[in-house]
This record gives C-alpha cells, sequence and structure tokens, in this order.
C-alpha cells in the first residue's frame, strides 16, 4: 500500500511539473518563445529545489561541486563525448547571436528544470527507499513526462514511444553522471548541451507542416535500439565500475599486505583486522 501512495504521489508531482511548464509564460516578450520558455523551467527547478529542501530529500547531497575519481572521469568522459556528437551532427547550424544567446540561456534552463525534477526530486524521493528503484523508476517517470508533447494531433504512438524509451535511456544516464560525480551540476551541464538541436536544428521551410511519422511494426519496436547502445549502455558501464568488488588473492597476501599497513600506519590498528582481510 506504501509504495502505491508513493508511486501516485510521484505521478502528482510529475504532472504538477508539467502544468508548470504549461502555463508559465511571459507574453508579448518574444516572437522565439525562448524567454517564456527558461522562465518555465526556472520556475519548475525552483519549485521543486523549494521541495526538495522541504523534505530533505537525499539528493541534497549532490549539489556540491563534482568529484574526481577514476569512475568520475570516466563518466565525464562519455558526457563530452556524446555532447560534442549532440553539437555537431550535421542536422545543427550557427544561428544569429540573438537567437543564439537566448537559446543557450534556455537550454540551461531545460537541464536545470528537469534535472531538479528528475534526479533532484523524484530520485532523491525514491532513494530513501531503494537506490536501485531511485535510478530505473525515476529515469522511467522522466521518459514518461515527454508524453505531454504528443497530444492531440501530433499523436503518433511509435513516436511516442521512442521518445519515452529514448528519455528513459538518458534519464539512466544522467543518474549515472550525478552518483559518479557526486553532484548534480554536471547532468544539467550535460543535459543542456545534449539538447542542443532543440535550438540549433535547421529550421523546416515556413509554412510547410510537418505531419507525424508512423512506423511499421517491427520498424517502430527497434526505434530505439541506437539509444539503449548509445546512451543507456555507458550508463551501465559506469554503475558497472562504480559497484565495490572483492579482489581474489590468497590469503597469506592479503595477511601480509595488511601487517604493512598497519606498520605504514594505513589503517587503525583498532579496526577489526579479520574484517579488513575478508574485504579483498
Amino acid at each position: 500500500m506504501k509504495r502505491i501512495q508513493i508511486g501516485l504521489s510521484l505521478l502528482g508531482f510529475s504532472l504538477f511539473a508539467i502544468l508548470l511548464l504549461r502555463f508559465v509564460r511571459v507574453p508579448f516578450v518574444d516572437s522565439d518563445g525562448f524567454i517564456s520558455g527558461t522562465s518555465a523551467f526556472i520556475v519548475m527547478g525552483l519549485v521543486f529545489l523549494y521541495f526538495i529542501k522541504l523534505f530533505k530529500l537525499p539528493a541534497l547531497t549532490y549539489f556540491g561541486p563534482p568529484r574526481f575519481t577514476p569512475v568520475s572521469i570516466l563518466a565525464l568522459v562519455f558526457a563530452v563525448a556524446l555532447a560534442f556528437s549532440a553539437i555537431t551532427h550535421e542536422e545543427n547550424e550557427l544561428k544569429p547571436w540573438k537567437v543564439a544567446i537566448p537559446g543557450i540561456l534556455f537550454l540551461l534552463s531545460i537541464g536545470f528544470g528537469e534535472e531538479i525534477v528528475a534526479r533532484g526530486f523524484l530520485y532523491g524521493v525514491l532513494k530513501e527507499r531503494s537506490h536501485k528503484a531511485a535510478i530505473l523508476v525515476s529515469s522511467l517517470l522522466f521518459g514518461l513526462m515527454h508524453l505531454n508533447l504528443y497530444t492531440g494531433s501530433n499523436w503518433d504512438p511509435w513516436v511516442a514511444y521512442w521518445h519515452i524509451a529514448s528519455a528513459f535511456c538518458f534519464g539512466f544516464l544522467m543518474c549515472a553522471l550525478m552518483v559518479a560525480t557526486q553532484s548534480i551540476w554536471v547532468p544539467i551541464l550535460a543535459h543542456a548541451l545534449f539538447d542542443w538541436s532543440v535550438v540549433f536544428d535547421k529550421t523546416p521551410p515556413a509554412g510547410k507542416d510537418l505531419p507525424p511519422t508512423s512506423y511499421p511494426f517491427w520498424e517502430g519496436i527497434a526505434s530505439p535500439f541506437s539509444d539503449f547502445l548509445f546512451i543507456f549502455t555507458p550508463g551501465l558501464i559506469i554503475f558497472f565500475f562504480m559497484k565495490p568488488r572483492r579482489i581474489w588473492a590468497p590469503r597469506w597476501l592479503k595477511t601480509s599486505a595488511l601487517k604493512l599497513a598497519l606498520r605504514w600506519k594505513l589503517v587503525d590498528e583498532t579496526e577489526d583486522k579479520s574484517e579488513l582481510v575478508g574485504q579483498y
């Protein structure tokens, strides 16, 4: 029963986030909608940041600067490679400064708003019960929140399915970045860069309608395959290397190493030595 209550609560908060995006507007300001969009994402992020602090969620520990470890450096390498690919995609083009500057601010606001909601709030609520559930369920809810883009005449089940699966993979990778670097600011920046095409994609010819594109069944099923391969898999690799592992070695070698560590005062003599030997 408790799980159902938590699930319904998270769905309610997710819908609230979507409503903030739909109704926060700054009218009569910019024709491209960047200022209104930026305002909506910032408001959404600040509201959920307030919830994170109000409920004292575990995600508060991720609001510091990134920590540099071998695993976090690996995570950053993946992030930089994918961001570079997103920015240099052939469908992108340079925009005039009057479009590029507010556009980049808009991208940063997307990263801030969506990451605070998904990786800060949703992940934070679930982490109190299960870390694995926090990673997977928050990523799934992040994917489902993108259903709001496919309403009315824009509805196409295969495109919606692809977008949800793609966003799930993306959310999973963002979780891996946050946990590996111990900082939510890394996925916020990575999210903004990965969404580069939102602003810098080549604009379709004016007046040309772009109807929803549907797919045959098997092609539709396989449409998110590349996202699982190039986005979800790096997240798996990061989590794989983060998992503590026992290093097998003969017991005599472990005992000798422990004696040397004690002699060089690398470990505390008051610690349980049998437990230390068993860890490696």
